[in-house]
């Protein structure tokens, strides 16, 4: 209904008639908005949860092994899942050199 709304310039009139008709359609579509929008909003959860625990990591990272170290395995921190980094945070406290976390 919001599409149209902003693009078919409905009057009062016609705009009830629209809704009376296609009182179906509306519904459906509007469903399918409500699926697409929470979508969108579960996979902006995941990308957070991932770039925060990315971030963690790697000031952990750099605590314990040096800037400069960190910054060498960026890149491969940056891109892992939610699930690698959780292990890898778990790792790196008894961590005695960087590549034990990846291995």
């Amino acid at each position: 209904l919001d599409f149209v709304d902003i693009y078919a310039a409905l009057d009062e009139n016609e705009r009830q008639r629209y809704q009376q008709h296609y009182a179906e359609e509306i519904e459906t579509m509007s469903a399918f908005a409500d699926r697409f929008i929470e979508q969108g909003l579960q996979q902006g959860v995941q990308q957070g949860l991932q770039q925060g625990e990315a971030t963690i990591l790697m000031r952990q990272f750099a605590r314990k092994f040096g800037t400069d170290s960190a910054e060498t395995y960026r890149p491969r921190i940056e891109s892992a899942e939610p699930e690698q980094l959780e292990a890898w945070s778990e790792r790196i406290l008894s961590a005695e050199t960087p590549e034990t976390i990846f291995h």
